[in-house]
């Protein structure tokens, strides 16, 4: 089905959680999108969320044939833009101000990257 998620949980070797993502992809243009990525608190920093993506943009790739693979990202996530931006994601979009939070306002961040990239 066109645009259904799929869930995926990362484990270590030892079956321990790291992370968890939803991937889906729109058979319409073939490219692929990431949402509700997450690496546990305790695994940040040690090259698990990279490793995942890098997963992840595999299976995008080679198994569900998307041509690119697109997320967004509150653009005041730094780290996590920055490991979005290791494994070959590009900005392509900011929106400024668009989510509320406490007294703050927030911007997303379409991020994007294509299978010739990877």
């Amino acid at each position: 089905m066109d645009w259904t998620d799929s869930a995926h949980v990362a484990t270590e070797n030892n079956g321990q959680t790291v992370g968890f993502f939803c991937y889906s992809v729109n058979t319409a243009d073939n490219i692929g999108f990431l949402k509700f990525v997450i690496v546990d608190k305790t695994k940040r920093g040690k090259g698990y969320g990279k490793e995942m993506l890098n997963l992840a943009l595999q299976y995008a790739f080679q198994i569900t044939g998307a041509k690119a693979v697109q997320l967004n990202i509150f653009n005041e996530n730094t780290l996590a833009k920055q490991c979005y931006e290791k494994v070959g994601f590009i900005e392509r979009k900011i929106d400024k101000d668009v989510f509320s939070y406490k007294d703050e306002l927030w911007s997303r961040c379409n991020m994007i990257t294509s299978k010739q990239s990877f």
